[in-house]
């Protein structure tokens, strides 16, 4: 199994640990929405982001909460597993980004003290990236199974023209 792969399946279980704090923590929902009354998250973010924040995110915390709930699980298993790992890689970007993004962006400073610029959000969103372009990240997966199945889908599936081996 290619080192990608095995990168592929620790973003995953990144994503999967997410889910499973928020799940284990039935007041999550609640203490995001409160988090986000208290405004913390909207002030930390670019004047860009804040609106979208202040329109989208807060009235709708809860629903917001469930959704990052299955989100990481979704995200998680689907790496892991390997299935639609493109699309799932391109998820994990987007919601890396918007957390990155609620959180304040990346900041410069000095070294890794803060501000910070590297941050697990932005780390994940890069890997992440990384795993998108990365025909080899689809070893060992699903995705693999069935593009050796379905030669066609061999292009969407783990960026390979068919015929060959993924």
């Amino acid at each position: 199994m290619s080192s990608m792969a095995w990168v592929r399946i620790l973003i995953g279980a990144v994503w999967l640990n997410g889910a499973i704090e928020k799940f284990l923590n039935p007041e999550f929902p609640q203490q995001l929405a409160t988090g986000l009354d208290a405004g913390g998250f909207i002030s930390q973010a670019p004047p860009w982001f804040q609106g979208f924040m202040s329109n989208s995110v807060v009235p709708n915390a809860e629903l917001v909460a469930q959704l990052a709930r299955f989100g990481e699980l979704v995200l998680g298993l689907a790496l892991i597993f390997g299935l639609l790992t493109n699309a799932a890689a391109l998820g994990s970007i987007v919601f890396s980004v918007a957390v990155l993004l609620s959180q304040g962006g990346v900041r410069l400073g000095t070294g890794l003290a803060e501000p910070e610029f590297l941050t697990i959000n932005l780390l994940v969103a890069l890997i992440s990236a990384v795993i998108l372009l990365s025909p080899t990240a689809k070893t060992l997966s699903l995705d693999a199974a069935l593009a050796r199945n379905r030669p066609r889908l061999s292009p969407i599936l783990v960026n390979r023209r068919g015929g060959r081996r993924a």
